[in-house]
């Protein structure tokens, strides 16, 4: 005896029953094509996770250009896990890092341009003989 495909008949407007006695449940449920939706529950817009200063900041100051860096991609996974709240938190770490590394590389680069240049950090003029 073959089997035969089920057949399925409309109950509703979203679920379908199967001959077998089994419903299917057939929408556009946001929860499978919206980001900001994880299991259900609404999350809210991302944070930002101020990746690209970062990346810039890793180029010009290498040394303590990565912090703010794993800052930014530890925000955007706890986003990515529906944990809104590290997302924050990390994105909050992260403009912080940022600013603090960017000064602190403003700082170094004119202490370099200093220590190279004739003109040193003593400046003055000389008048007499």
């Amino acid at each position: 005896m073959a089997a035969h495909p089920p057949s399925f008949s409309a109950t509703t407007s979203d679920i379908y029953t199967v001959t077998t006695s089994k419903q299917v449940l057939v929408t556009k449920d946001p929860v499978f094509v919206r980001k900001d939706v994880v299991n259900g529950h609404y999350i809210g817009r991302q944070p930002d996770t101020y990746i690209v200063i970062s990346l810039i900041l890793c180029v010009l100051n290498p040394l303590c250009g990565a912090v703010p860096l794993i800052f930014s991609i530890l925000s955007e996974r706890a986003y990515k896990n529906a944990d809104i709240r590290y997302a924050h938190k990390w994105s909050s770490y992260a403009m912080t890092a940022n600013m603090c590394v960017f000064i602190g590389t403003v700082i170094l680069y004119i202490a370099i341009g200093f220590a190279l240049s004739p003109i040193g950090i003593q400046g003055g003029h000389s008048f007499g003989s």
